[in-house]
């Protein structure tokens, strides 16, 4: 019972820290890979969690073309 609770912990764990890089993915931002760097390199800490997750949910820029 402990080991698969232990597992259950550990598969929600490993998905909330992944859920800036997932949103990224998901929505094919553009700065997917600055996401996926930020959250793997810094995600550890709340700041570069907060940043990762902040980077794939602001509006998408967009282009003035002429």
């Amino acid at each position: 019972m402990d080991a698969a609770l232990t597992a259950v912990v550990a598969v929600i764990g490993a998905a909330f820290h992944l859920l800036p890089s997932l949103i990224a993915l998901n929505r094919s931002s553009g700065d997917r890979w600055l996401v996926l760097v930020v959250n793997g390199v810094f995600g550890a800490t709340l700041v570069g969690w907060v940043l990762a997750l902040c980077l794939p949910l602001r509006k998408p820029r967009v282009s003035a073309a002429a």
